[in-house]
């Protein structure tokens, strides 16, 4: 489940990396005319040489987040199961604890 989270966040964070880099080489060429399809795969071949590792980490984050929050969420279930009323209000708080991080993490991202 961890690989899961972390490969699919991975794939997310190099995408909006090569997009990113992308729109700022466009931005700031003066001659637009030399602008064409290359300059995606340039983007590319720098954001996978010289970011890869910004990418890796900040998945990383985010993977170990959402991984607590699936062990919060069974353990919300076992406890509604066990009809446990004071687990149930301390999991919700921290299972919003950490859905707060994870959106903060994914916007600092």
């Amino acid at each position: 489940l961890f690989s899961w989270f972390w490969t699919s966040q991975f794939i997310v964070a190099a995408g909006q990396l090569v997009v990113a880099m992308s729109i700022s080489t466009w931005y700031f060429t003066r001659d637009k005319s030399t602008i064409g399809n290359g300059t995606f795969f340039k983007t590319m071949k720098k954001a996978m040489w010289y970011h890869l590792g910004t990418a890796a980490f900040g998945s990383l984050i985010i993977a170990i987040v959402k991984t607590i929050r699936v062990v919060i969420a069974y353990l919300q279930n076992q406890a509604k199961k066990s009809k446990n009323k004071v687990l149930q209000m301390v999991l919700c708080a921290i299972q919003c604890y950490m859905w707060c991080l994870e959106k903060c993490m994914k916007f600092l991202n």
